[in-house]
Order: C-alpha cells, then sequence, then structure tokens
C-alpha cells in the first residue's frame, strides 16, 4: 500500500467511472483485503452531493479504473479533500 500506514482511514472512496466499477474493481482485485476492515467503504457515484459533508480527516481516496472520467474528480468538494487531508492512492486498471 502507498498510503500513509501511520493513520489508519476511518473511511475509504473508491472512485472508479462509476459506482459499478468501483464496486465491481474493488471486489475483482481483491482491494478489502489490502485496507483496514474497519474502515467504511463508500463506492463514489457521479453525483457531487453525496460528498457534502465528510471530514477529510481519516479519508483514503482510492482511485481505480477509469476515475478521469467520472467528473466528479473535477469537483469543488473532491479536490478539497484531496487538498485538506484525504490521502489518495491510485490502484490497479489505468
Amino acid at each position: 500500500m502507498t498510503a500513509n500506514t501511520a493513520i489508519t482511514p476511518k473511511l475509504i472512496l473508491v472512485v472508479g467511472k462509476d459506482v459499478t466499477q468501483a464496486r465491481d474493481l474493488w471486489k475483482d482485485l481483491g482491494l478489502r483485503d489490502k485496507y483496514p476492515s474497519e474502515a467504511r467503504v463508500k463506492y463514489v457515484s457521479r453525483n457531487p452531493f453525496m460528498l457534502d459533508g465528510l471530514n477529510p480527516d481519516g479519508m483514503l481516496i482510492v482511485l481505480i479504473g477509469q476515475h478521469w472520467l467520472n467528473p466528479i474528480m473535477e469537483s469543488s468538494v473532491m479536490n478539497h479533500y484531496m487538498k485538506f487531508g484525504a490521502t489518495v492512492v491510485k490502484e490497479g486498471l489505468q
């Protein structure tokens, strides 16, 4: 894992081109075993409102598959999380 292992994430955001790709690749690549099991996993949709109210402290953002096709990557909320505290990791099929 290339993420900072000193801090155990409380929330893992998995971003693919859509929820289906994120969920399928998370499962197919066996990433659940790679990250702490006590962390809550949330698959990111294309709707930026689903990110409102989350705390970037203790957040891990896993970019997977064709994440650059997800419009949420351009949202101000995602940019805020990536800039102010969330750890970002790229996994698999890029």
